[in-house]
Order: C-alpha cells, then structure tokens, then sequence
C-alpha cells in the first residue's frame, strides 16, 4: 500500500514540517484520530478540506496551519491511504482547576476574577504561553493595588485523562509605599492645597492607620480627577494634566509620583443665555441660575444649576425634559459665554402605577407610600420619593423604578416598581455580655410585615443578673391614609439594683401604652404615648435613709398614669456605623393627674458624624445628652427609682458603671436628678478596609448632680481607645480608658466591654 506521510510537530517555540509528496488525488473519505475532548464535528470544523476536494502539497500545508490556529492540537500528522485522508492528531489538554496560595492581601476571588477578565480559568485550553500570561495578570492586579515586589510561580501537574492543573504560588513581598508626590506646572495653587485634594499621601502618622500612602492606580486616577474638578470650578478652564509619571525605586518598595499640569489662566463668566424650546416662565427658570456675569467660571456651580433646572422641568411634568450647557471659551478676554439650551417637551401624565415582584406584600402597603399620584402630572421628585420611601420599609432587598411611555401617546407614561421581597419575619436568640450588668440571654420573634400587610409585631424576652424583661407589641404605621401610626405595647419588668451596684431595693413593672406617631418629613418624627403602669418596689435589707423616707411617705405600690412626648430627627446615613449626618432626640415622660407619684423625665441627646477625609477612612463624632427628673403637686419628692445615673459604657467611660454622682446614707450610688455629658470622637480604620470594625480616640466628660445643684468643676474628663466589631449576634465593644479629671473617693474602671445588646 502506498502511503504519503506530512507530519507536523509542535515544539514550544518551533514549528518544523516534514512533507513528502506524492501527485495530488481526490479525497473521497476523511477520518480524525485520536480526538478525546473533542467531538468529530468540533474536529471537521477546523479543517478547510471536505469530501470531493483535491490534495495536494499546498493544501495539506494551509489544512494543517488552520487546525494549529485553533489552539486545540498539540501535534497533527496527516497521512494518504488511497483517497483516503486519515489525521491522527494529539490535543492540547484543558485546564482541570487552578489553585492559588500565598494571597492574603488579595482575595482569592478577586485574583479568580482578574484571570477570568484575562480569558484564563478552569475548563479553557492549556498552553504554555498560559502559565507566563497567568503571572502577568496576577503581577497586574498586585500592581494596581501598590505592590510591586509580588513575586508568582507557577506549577502544571497532569491529572490524567488529558487534563492539567495548575498550582500558582504567591509571594505577596511588602507594599511600595509613596515617598514622594511632586506636582509641576502650579501657580494658581501651592503644593499643599492640591495635595490636600489627594487621597494618596506620603507617609504619616495617620497613614499608618488609613493605609493612604500605598500607591494604587485606581486612587491616582481618582485624585486627578480631583484636582482636575478643582481647577475647572476655579475658572481654570483650559487646565490640562500633561502627563503622570510614576517611578518605582529598585527594590520596589517605594514609589515617586510626578504631576505635570498646565494651569492656563483663570477665566470669568461672560454672557449668560437661555435657548430653545420650553413652557414655563423664564424667570423661574433664571431663579435656579444662581451665576452671573463677571462671576469666575465654576464648572459645578453651571452643572448644578443646569440639574435644578432639569429638576424644575421634570417636577412640573416635564418627564423627559433636556437640559444642555454650550460653553463658549474666549481666549482672549478670558471668559467663557454659556448657554443653557433647553427642551422641555410635551407634559406627561401618570396613566398607571404597578408593581412587580412583591409576592407576600399586598399593592396596598406599596401603594400607600407613593408620592407620585395616577393620573398626575409626572413628577420625577415625586417618583424618586416613592422610591425612597419603599425602600425604607426595609421588606424589601432591592427596589428599582422604572418609567415608560405609552405607546400611541405622546403626553403619557406608566411607572413601575420592581422590589425584591426580603426577610421581614425573624426569630433570634441573643446571648451577650454587658458592663455592670454581666451575661444576658434573650430571644425574640419579629414580624415587620405582619402577613403582607406592612403592621409590625414583635415578642421578646432578656433576662440577665439584674433585670427580666417581657414585651409585646404591635404596631399599624398607617392606620390613617395621611401617615399617622398607632401601636400597643404589653411589658413587664423586674429590676434589682442591688446588682448593678446601686443602691439595695427592687422593683416589679407592668404596663400597658397606646401610641401614636405623625412624620413631620422623611427625617424627622413626632411620637405619643398614653399608658398606665404598675409599680411595685421592695427595699433589701438595711435601705438607705433616702428611700426609707421615702417609701415612709408615699407608700410602696404605686399606680401611674402617663404620656410622652418624643421629637425625633435623623440623618444619619447608617444604623450602626454612620460617617455623615446627625441625630436629635427630645423626649418627656409625664404622670398624669390621677397618678400615686407626680413626676417628670425631660431629655434631650444629640449626635453629629462629619467625614475628614476623601474617602471617609477618617471621621469626627461629636454627642451630648441632658436629662432632667423632677416632682411636681402633691408627691414629696422625686422618686429616688427614677433618678439618673452615670459612669460607664454609654456615659463617661473611664469610672466605674452606675458610680458618679451624689450617694446615699450607706454611701452607695443614689443618682441624681440632673445628668449632663458629652463626648468627642476621632473615627479612624485600625485593621485597613474592615467595614465591621470601628475604632475610634475619645473624651468623656459629664457627671450627675442632685437638682439645682450642677457645678461644671465636678464634671468628670475621660478619655482613652474604643474598638467596636458588628458580630453576628451584635456589636462587640471594647473600651480602653484613663480618668483625667477624678476625685478622691471616685471608682474607675480603665476596661469596659459589652457583646450584644439587649431588648
């Protein structure tokens, strides 16, 4: 039998031929050997000869170039046996798994990711060349995050069956840390200025807890992007960064960045104009324009205003309203004319709201919290509010809104909103520790949107070495249509201060309130409660001179009637941890005529968040609490039960839980009538990008004083180190802290620690 051998032999950098010849002939069958991943169909595809074709010296070469190109072969050989064509070829094998060791800073799912953008992960085909692109990628994604000493390795171990692993050893080496920031080209601006609109920094004392002097290219084009901002809202409009250069040192652990910029004069507003096509007057419109001639140009002052502008549009029902800025940029009496071209539309209208994806909840709860009404005018603040408001429900994982117009309409358009149905019914058992009270255990089953409806239902429990504590409650947010809430709350008590190191006398509290709550706006609250309570207190043995006087007079059982009043306003932009905004609280708690005791508890307690620093890493908390307690008619005195106390986590930090102010007859503490104190706070990241961790430098100052009696030399100073950690079963806060300011006789307490939280 006669035979024609073309063999073609991959090497791992050379490619060699070897063809011998025979005159052409028709190819009537084609057969494909030694195929194992691949299906014969996936096989015949890369190859450019079929049945009927003529073979010859050029075209065995060009089928054989075309089936390498694929990538799948390792070695391909084609051989003539008559008019047949036989191809015996050897696939490359496939990746069976890559793993990777030696990342820490680095999670393996973000270097996974990196490879993937890259084309390289599990199942793909394995090529030599694969392993040097691996450590590339890998080298890449270090480098973007500051390191450049990162040394990787790579292993190919075969598996068998025609497949490889791939193990990758990283050496993660130290991170390049900035030594230098140079900036060129200013004048308008000195160094300082514009580096104080980086978030990259050269090494400090804060750096070591903020991390901002490692390098990462994401950051340096984040601070261009800065300092171009600046400059632009500064009038600087021909401002251009020329060029960026960073230099890593030969032991790449540290890195010098230059900035060359050209700043190109200050310019000023020239004329100001208003074009197209819009129906509504245009000095409301101008009244948004809050530039004018003669003004230096702002970039962010024109944006903003162009947004009010399309704002005003869009609430008076012009949904798809256009707002343009032309600028005109004068070289040569530097100033910059702008216009504001305006297309406002038709008006359109709601014809329909819908919702999509709330499966437990019913229409009507969503329904209630819209802004914007059917068959109003469209009103993009108003949708956008709707949208807030389902939002903070908190039924729902994710809600997105979306507007359509429509169809065979040009005045119309439907609204609809997309939720996600979250967890809204919850059962937990807490066990924690608090300061001053000890271990605690509690449990509890919440409804947030008891069968569909949006009430609220809550039962709960939590018992510790002081205090047993029962509640149930139920809560309508809507039981008018204008927002008005009413709720019921059934609790019950007991509470032994002898445990919490006050003086030596119990109490057993059961009662039942009514109240009402009316939102003032979307941040601020009014709340009302009407109740009755029972008050049953027992005095241990050897009571002090105070409460025998007491209890003497007014008896040890006592019947109340009361209501509250609670002003509440919150901004904060998070529960547990916030970095921005602030909350205000006043309450009073009221005896009603009819009530054994007459008494009154007045509070008011602030909270402030204010971010330092570009990327929040850095924030200053700044709080303040007052309380006051008084009696009033025909009760003796003030409840000795209800007074005040203070030292500790929550109070001032630093002494010793419960043990400031005025003592009793057996010197124990008696609290006081009158409580003051404040903090400050400087936030810092401790442990790098932790989001659950917190720790912050602190001052404490306050004490609690008998009425009429504060004397701002007796306040109390602290101050010392507080780290909190979000746990699953809630924060874990430990206190570091050292009296400033103290008096003989004071106990402190230089450790405070407290895991969860009670009911």
């Amino acid at each position: 039998m006669k035979k024609i051998i073309l063999g073609v032999l991959l090497s791992c950098t050379l490619l060699v031929s070897q063809m011998v010849v025979a005159a052409s002939f028709i190819i009537k069958e084609i057969q494909i050997e030694g195929l194992q991943r691949l299906t014969s169909t996936q096989a015949f595809d890369q190859l450019p000869l079929k049945i009927g074709d003529t073979a010859d010296e050029r075209s065995l070469a060009y089928a054989t170039r075309s089936m390498f190109k694929s990538g799948y072969f390792e070695d391909i050989q084609l051989a003539q046996e008559g008019n047949l064509l036989l191809i015996t070829v050897q696939e490359r094998p496939a990746i069976g798994f890559i793993s990777l060791e030696g990342n820490k800073i680095l999670k393996t799912e973000q270097l996974r990711a990196a490879l993937e953008l890259a084309g390289l992960k599990e199942g793909e085909i394995f090529r030599r060349a694969t392993l040097a692109q691996i450590e590339l990628e890998l080298e890449r994604e270090y480098n973007r995050q500051g390191r450049y000493a990162v040394l990787v390795e790579s292993v190919v171990n075969d598996l068998g069956e025609n497949r490889v692993s791939i193990a990758v050893n990283v050496n993660e080496g130290v991170t390049s840390s900035i030594s230098q920031i140079n900036i060129i080209g200013n004048k308008g601006y000195s160094d300082t200025e514009l580096l104080d609109l980086m978030s990259l920094q050269t090494p400090g004392f804060w750096t070591l807890f903020t991390k901002d002097d490692q390098y990462s290219r994401v950051k340096l084009t984040a601070d261009l992007e800065n300092i171009r901002s600046h400059y632009l809202n500064k009038g600087y409009v021909l401002f251009n960064i020329e060029s960026t250069q960073v230099a890593i040192s030969a032991d790449k652990t540290e890195v010098f960045i230059t900035i060359n910029v050209v700043e190109g004069g200050q310019f000023q507003i020239g004329k100001l104009s208003i074009a197209g096509q819009y129906d509504l007057e245009e000095a409301d419109i101008w009244a948004l324009i809050n530039t004018s001639s003669g003004q230096v140009f702002s970039r962010k002052s024109l944006v903003s205003a162009a947004s009010d502008v399309r704002e005003l549009f869009g609430d008076n029902g012009f949904a798809f309203a256009e707002v343009q800025l032309v600028p005109l940029v004068n070289e040569m009496d530097k100033t910059v004319d702008v216009q504001y071209q305006i297309r406002s539309g038709k008006r359109t209208y709601v014809r329909r709201i819908d919702f999509r994806g709330n499966t437990r909840t019913s229409d009507d709860v969503l329904r209630r919290e819209m802004r914007q009404m059917e068959g109003a005018l469209a009103s993009m603040a108003d949708i956008t509010a709707s949208k807030l408001r389902l939002q903070r429900l908190g039924f729902f994982k994710d809600v997105a809104v979306e507007t359509t117009p429509v169809a065979g309409t040009d005045d119309q358009l439907d609204v609809e909103f997309a939720v996600e149905e979250g967890l809204t019914a919850d059962w937990s058992i807490m066990l924690g520790y608090n300061d001053g009270e000890g271990p605690f255990l509690g449990g509890a089953v919440n409804q947030n949107n008891f069968l569909g409806t949006g009430n609220k239902m809550e039962a709960s429990f939590s018992s510790s070495s002081s205090t047993d504590e029962y509640k149930f409650s139920y809560l309508n947010p809507y039981y008018t249509v204008d927002g008005v809430s009413r709720g019921v709350d059934l609790y019950y008590t007991k509470r032994d201060y002898s445990k919490v190191d006050v003086s030596n006398f119990a109490t057993d509290t059961i009662g039942v309130d009514m109240r009402f709550g009316y939102p003032i706006n979307d941040s601020t609250r009014l709340d009302f409660k009407v109740g009755y309570e029972r008050i049953d207190l027992e005095l241990g043995s050897s009571p002090a001179t105070e409460a025998a006087i007491f209890v003497a007079a007014e008896g040890q059982n006592y019947k109340q009637f009361k209501t509250s009043i609670n002003w509440n306003t919150n901004t904060l932009n998070d529960f547990w941890y916030p970095t921005q905004g602030s909350s205000h609280r006043v309450n009073l708690d009221l005896a009603l005529p009819n009530s054994d005791l007459n008494f009154y508890q007045l509070g008011y307690s602030y909270r402030s968040f204010m971010p330092l620093n570009y990327s929040e890493s850095l924030v200053f908390s700044a709080g303040a609490r007052v309380g006051v307690v008084g009696s009033y008619g025909s009760t003796s005195a003030t409840p000795f039960f209800a007074n005040y106390y203070g030292g500790g986590f929550g109070s001032v930090r630093g002494f010793a839980f419960n043990s400031l102010g005025p003592k009793n007859s057996n010197s124990e503490p008696l609290g006081g009538q009158l409580v003051t104190t404040a903090s400050a706070e400087l936030i810092f990241p401790l442990f790098g990008d932790m989001p659950s961790v917190r720790t912050a430098l602190f001052i404490d100052t306050g004490n609690v004083f008998t009425a009429g009696e504060f004397s701002a030399a007796e306040l109390r100073v602290s101050g010392g180190l507080n780290l909190a950690w979000l746990t699953p079963v809630g924060p874990l806060t430990l206190v570091l802290a050292n009296p400033l300011k103290q008096t003989t006789g004071d106990q402190t307490q230089s450790t405070h620690i407290t895991l969860g939280r009670s009911f």
